[in-house]
């Protein structure tokens, strides 16, 4: 029993040092620490192997989420993810010697999330459990503005994400980039040819008619080649308008896209969501080829 006790205790002195590293909010952290002192379940190394494989991850977070009950603030399978990055995800940054700026960047996506989350609807709670195995399992990195996804599975290709809060200015992007071909090159030779592509609301070419060409999201969209557009996508209006998925007339106008789009809308235009690849071009002048 008190061995058990020491081992607990170990537990959650390690995942402290890592909420404090990824700087979670105060509250999330009680209830995390919560959670952990009374936590009774015990993980399968099955499920974690999946949660690590891109061809398996959907399925071992169900599992794991079926694992862990009633969960409805996200606590539960939030607390056992970051303990993977524990066990697992922290000491393959140090075997590869990614950096710990790189770490750091690449988890605080659970952290934006939690803010973003509260932004819009005054609570804590993760919902992104889904999409987290991307960074817990080493296929995608955080370098400087953007994340970038090295997509194995079929046509290989690095999917570029932009974070919400991106500094999207040409210059900031352009050394998001330049310093993600480095990366690649010193941690992934074998993908050094491998197209960078985006799949995002950002690549509508509506958006030009929408913010005009001195926006930085328009300065964004131009680096790409665009090779489809599908209009009938609706998930941007969670990144456009957070909370929303009714377009009528309460739509808010905070901002100069939130205006433009919302009239856009309510004129009954269709808008959706684009993907694109780096024009070559591009690439080179940006990584000094």
């Amino acid at each position: 029993m008190f061995a058990r006790q020491l081992e607990v205790e170990a537990v959650l002195l390690e995942n402290l040092e890592l909420f404090g590293m990824l700087e979670i909010p105060d509250e999330v952290e009680r209830r995390l620490v919560d959670y952990g002192s009374s936590r009774r379940v015990q993980i399968s190394d099955a499920i974690i192997s999946k949660i690590l494989k891109r061809d398996e991850w959907d399925g071992g977070i169900k599992e794991l989420q079926a694992l862990l009950g009633d969960d409805p603030d996200g606590i539960k399978i939030l607390w056992e993810l970051l303990n993977i990055i524990c066990n697992y995800s922290y000491e393959e940054y140090v075997k590869r010697n990614i950096s710990n700026d790189i770490f750091v960047a690449t988890m605080k996506f659970c952290t934006r999330f939690l803010y973003e989350h509260y932004r819009t609807f005054q609570t804590y709670h993760f919902i992104w459990a889904w999409w987290f195995p991307r960074q817990i399992s080493l296929n995608e990195y955080r370098i400087g503005a953007l994340e970038y996804e090295f997509v194995d599975a079929g046509d290989r290709e690095i999917a570029i994400h932009i974070p919400s809060d991106a500094d999207l200015r040409k210059e900031s992007v352009a050394q998001s980039i330049k310093d993600f071909n480095e990366f690649r090159k010193k941690y992934y030779p074998g993908w050094e040819a491998v197209n960078l592509t985006s799949d995002t609301w950002m690549l509508m070419p509506e958006l030009k008619e929408l913010l005009g060409e001195d926006s930085n999201i328009i300065a964004f969209q131009n680096l790409f080649e665009i090779d489809t557009v599908n209009y009938d996508a609706t998930w941007y209006m969670g990144w456009i308008f957070p909370g929303i998925e009714k377009v009528d007339e309460l739509l808010p106008e905070g901002t100069t896209l939130q205006r433009n789009m919302k009239k856009y809308l309510l004129a009954g235009k269709k808008f959706g969501i684009a993907k694109g690849h780096l024009k070559a071009e591009t690439e080179d002048v940006l990584c000094g080829r």
